[in-house]
This record gives C-alpha cells, structure tokens and sequence, in this order.
C-alpha cells in the first residue's frame, strides 16, 4: 500500500501553514518527499513540541508514525496511531478510514480494530459512498489476508466487490482485482469450485489490456485443477497461459516457472517422460535465477526430473544420479522429514542398482543420522 496514495502530505500542510511555522513545516515536508524519514521524525517532533495547537500535532504525530513504519519501528509507529486513534475528541468516518489504512503500514490487528469501526459506523449510517464504503472493506480485507484470516478476507472482499459493482462510477481495475484475490483466496481456503469462479471471471475482465492478471488467473485455474487430478483441464489452460508468458512482462519469472512445473507434473502423471522433461528443465533453470524459492519444490523437481532421465526410453544414469542429489541437498533445507527420508530411500535405490557403493553407502548414513535424530526426538 502506498503511502502517496493514503496520505497527501501537501494537502495536510495547507490545513495548519502560516507565517510562523512555514519555514519549519515546509523542511519536514521537504525531507519526507526525499525519504529522509529519520531526519523526519526528529524534526516532526520538535515541531509538536514547540506549537502546541491540537492540528500542528495531529499532522507531526501521523507523518512521525509514517515515517517510522518506512524505516522499520513498527512498534513504534503503531503506539503513534494508536495514541491518535484514542483521542477523546473522537474522529470522523474519513478520519478513521485514514488512521486504519496508515496503521496497516505497522500493525494489522490495529488497522483492523480501526477499520472495523469506520465501517461499522458507515454500515448503520447507510453510506451513500460506496466507494469510500469499498475502501473500508478493501484494506480489511487486505489485514485479514496478511493475518492469514482467509475466511474473513473473503468476506470483506466479497463486500468490497459489491459496492465496487454498485458504484456509479465503476471502477473496473478494482472490480477485476478483487475477482482475482477472491479466486486465489477461495483456493487457499480449499473451495476449488468457487476459484474457478472467479478466477474465469478474472480472464473475462482482463481482455488484453491486463494481460499480466490474465496469464495468472489462467495458471492459477490451472493448478486448481490440477489438485483436483482434472489433468486434462489443467492441461488446457496452461496451453494458453505458457504461449502468452513467453511475450509477457511475467518470462523467467515465479508464475513462469510453476506453469513449466504444472506442464511438467501433466506429461509426468502420463507416463510420457520425453515431453516432461524439457519443461522440467525449463523450470528449474527459471527457479535457480530467483532470489527466493521453495527448496521443497525444487527438491521434488529435482526428484521427478532425475525419474524422466532414469526412466525415459533412452536412458541417461548419470544425469539422472546428479539430480537425484541436487535432490536431497534441497531437501534438506526443507522441513519436511518424511519427504526427505523418502528421497533417500529412492536415491539409495538408485545407486544400489547401478552398483555405485560408495554413492549408497554415503546416502545410507544420511538416512540413519536422519532417522536416529527422529528416534531421539520421540524418545524426548
């Protein structure tokens, strides 16, 4: 969330301006259009420690609690919020509506408890804004999400999508981003069925303007079908999505990568290795150049594309053995025990039969050590 859009600095400054404090008000101004957040918070609170007037220090006080939340004193910034939020002079909806999307820079559950009320408030009033209303719901939505409430999300979403739709004044890109987040939400929450919904809604909505959300709902539906072992549905819109990657702001990037993983997982689950493992591949060399991935992933990657290679009609062993232990060394990253003891028993295996003992001797002891530290830890 940006803090341009929540908060207009300049339109704040105009309300509390005169010839007294302009010098000093115009600096803090100033250093928090550069980004000069520490020196902002020095300077805003000598500004409301010398005019003690209510607005002067309501304005330093909240782009104090911004500044703090942009250099990471969350706790901090949201006890500044929160001592505004308590103010016994009380707010207005607007105002409300401001402190809750500010606070969600620091601290969901005080952007939520403020939200909460604004819309509540809006709710028993019968707001006639509908887009302000959405705006509540919207950031409530968005605080639910990252305090991993899916359920409650979705609803506030739900609501946010609602009022979008019943506005004179459409919004379409907030009509279109909202059916995307409740798709992806209703697949998080297992409710396969109403993703789809949505998420084919989403690919509607988009047409060629928002090719980057399109190409996304369409490898979203795409593993949401491929968890329902719908291999052929899955198949059929990741035949759409993976030509429109490859000229798309999206190429090389982690939604490129899990849709060559799905391509890969189908031919996979076909027995029809040759044409799995290009896209195998492909994925792999797209996960390796990303700053952040998922080792247990990869190490499953790893694993099903060493069984292509060992597997496939023309036979490569020795490729097929490095990536089994590409394998396990990801694997052991992850926290997944029982995945890891799994690929140690198949790459063990592996170079049993082809008679490579000190490969199987070295994996052998690792599947010990491992075991035994799950043995010590039942015993504890």
């Amino acid at each position: 969330m940006s803090t341009n859009i929540i908060f207009d600095i300049d339109e704040k400054k105009d309300t509390i301006l005169d010839e007294e404090n302009k010098k000093e008000l115009e600096e803090i101004v100033h250093e928090f259009k550069a980004g000069h957040y520490p020196n902002v918070v020095t300077k805003a609170r000598a500004f409301r420690g010398k005019y003690k007037k209510e607005k002067i220090s309501a304005f330093a006080l909240l782009v104090e609690a911004i500044s703090l939340a942009q250099i990471g004193a969350a706790k901090e910034s949201a006890e500044v919020i929160s001592s505004l939020y308590h103010n016994p002079s009380g707010h207005t909806v607007d105002g409300l509506i401001e402190l809750g999307e500010l606070a969600f820079l620091s601290d969901y559950k005080l952007s939520r408890r403020i939200l909460s009320e604004a819309v509540k408030r809006m709710e028993n009033d019968i707001e006639e804004d509908r887009i302000k209303l959405a705006r509540g719901y919207l950031v409530l939505g968005e605080a639910e999400e990252n305090l991993e409430k899916f359920k409650r999300a979705v609803t506030y979403y739900k609501k946010g999508l609602n009022c979008f739709e019943e506005s004179d004044k459409r919004d379409q890109y907030m009509i279109l981003f909202l059916h995307f987040k409740l798709g992806v939400l209703h697949s998080t929450i297992n409710k396969p069925e109403d993703a789809i919904y949505y998420l084919d809604k989403t690919i509607e909505l988009a047409g060629e303007p928002h090719k980057d959300i399109k190409i996304n709902s369409l490898v979203s539906i795409a593993k949401t079908y491929g968890s329902m072992e719908k291999d052929d549905k899955a198949y059929e819109y990741l035949s759409k999505a993976i030509p429109l990657l490859e000229n798309s702001s999206l190429k090389n990037r982690m939604v490129h990568a899990e849709a060559l993983t799905e391509m890969a997982f189908y031919y996979f689950n076909q027995s029809r290795l040759e044409e799995a493992i290009p896209y195998y591949e492909q994925a792999i060399h797209i996960y390796r150049g990303l700053t952040t991935y998922s080792a247990r992933k990869i190490g499953m990657i790893y694993m099903q594309y060493a069984y292509c290679l060992e597997h496939k009609q023309n036979r490569n062993f020795s490729l097929a053995g490095r990536n089994y232990e590409f394998a396990v060394h990801e694997l052991e990253k992850s926290n997944d025990r029982e995945l890891l003891e799994n690929a140690l028993a198949d790459v063990i295996s592996f170079f049993d039969q082809r008679k490579n003992t000190k490969k199987k001797r070295y994996y052998e002891n690792k599947f010990v050590k491992l075991t035994n530290t799950n043995a010590d830890k039942v015993m504890e």
